[in-house]
């Protein structure tokens, strides 16, 4: 009678220890599809900087092609290759995310991975953009300005549509940062609190 019992009991624990293992597999390969669809912020950020990277490129080779072009030649060079620079970046820091498998990597993986591109978005917003900026604006502002500003007049109100476009470029681009940091924050969150 103890032996029944005790095979009885043997018997419902293997049970429940193959429930709570099914379970578990269940629950890991919901977090790792949950990690992967959070990483689409990620790759639409990068597609809108290639879009934009060849947008860019086109208008500033139209606007050189002018018999009187609205911006020097040197600093249309320089735009060209801030942005081209600005592609590659991207490409580089997201090609580790590209490579990831989240359903079969380790998460430690994943996690050094998302954290190592967190570092790289936050540091290119903080030493980067603010360095480009620095140059650009003003450069374009003693390019655009004069041009268009009649003789005898100050010239800083015609750097007002530069501003305009540099503001609505800057909140675009600050939007479409912080939603692929915070992906990367929420897929770093989750492997936390598993």
């Amino acid at each position: 009678m103890e032996n029944i019992n005790l095979d009885e009991m043997r018997a419902q624990f293997a049970i429940l220890q193959n429930k709570l293992q099914k379970q578990e597999i269940v629950s890991d390969r919901l977090l790792r599809e949950t990690m992967k669809a959070k990483t689409n912020p990620i790759n639409f950020n990068k597609r809108i900087v290639y879009i934009c990277t060849g947008i860019c490129i086109a208008l500033l080779i139209l606007l050189s092609g002018d018999s009187e072009p609205m911006f020097s030649i040197p600093f249309i060079i320089f735009t060209c290759l801030a942005v081209l620079f600005s592609a590659v970046a991207t490409h580089y820091i997201h090609k580790p995310v590209d490579k990831l498998d989240f359903m079969h990597q380790d998460l430690a993986t994943v996690a050094r991975i998302m954290a190592k591109f967190k570092q790289q978005y936050d540091n290119w917003l903080r030493y980067v953009t603010p360095t480009f900026l620095a140059i650009w604006f003003p450069w374009a502002c003693i390019e655009y300005a004069p041009r268009f500003c009649p003789a005898g007049e100050n010239p800083l109100p015609y750097c007002l549509p530069l501003l305009i476009g540099g503001l609505i470029g800057l909140f675009i681009g600050l939007k479409s940062h912080f939603r692929a940091v915070n992906a990367a924050k929420d897929i770093l969150n989750q492997i936390e609190d598993k």
